[in-house]
């Protein structure tokens, strides 16, 4: 790639982010299901909460080196991927869960040490985001495959709902 074009994305990194995240919760709604629905979702919140975090705070908000901001971002994030990652009946959700323990990883680093690398804390602050919409993306993609081929099938895990050979029996004579 050329220089120009290089620093041309580099400048509109954040624009065209967000532009990518409205086209993928816009498919998402249309074509995914629970999960996928779910995720587009907190992406496409985020991508209006964090702008407006640092508009509000005219810049960001530090407490002992971690952004606050960043950090409730995380957090919610966190309370949301964890549980659609263990519950979906996808696997891809999993990568976004693993993701965002090491984007919350970041904030433990950064906050617990007075001396660190800049370099490490934003690749695990920053990198973590491009590998969940990569991952939604192809999850979204593999979700459209799969339902044309196979039909529907369930979002989610059954694994709370008793199966009959986990069902306790009576004891006899009880």
């Amino acid at each position: 790639m050329e220089p120009a074009m290089l620093e041309w994305l580099w400048a509109w990194k954040s624009e065209l982010q967000h532009a990518y995240v409205l086209i993928l919760f816009l498919a998402a709604l249309r074509w995914g299901g629970g999960p996928e629905r779910i995720l587009a979702s907190s992406f496409a919140v985020e991508a209006v909460v964090h702008p407006l975090y640092h508009w509000l705070a005219q810049g960001s908000v530090f407490w002992h080196h971690v952004d606050l901001g960043h950090l409730a971002i995380d957090c919610v994030f966190f309370a949301i991927f964890i549980p659609v990652a263990l519950q979906a009946n996808r696997v891809y959700t999993l990568w976004i869960g693993s993701a965002q323990i090491i984007a919350m990883s970041a904030h433990v680093y950064r906050f617990s040490l007075t001396e660190i690398n800049r370099m490490a804390y934003d690749i695990m602050a920053v990198s973590p985001s491009y590998i969940q919409l990569t991952a939604l993306t192809l999850g979204l993609a593999f979700h459209m495959w799969r339902r044309k081929k196979l039909g529907s099938y369930p979002s989610w895990r059954s694994s709370f709902t008793p199966t009959p050979a986990a069902t306790p029996r009576p004891l006899p004579g009880g």
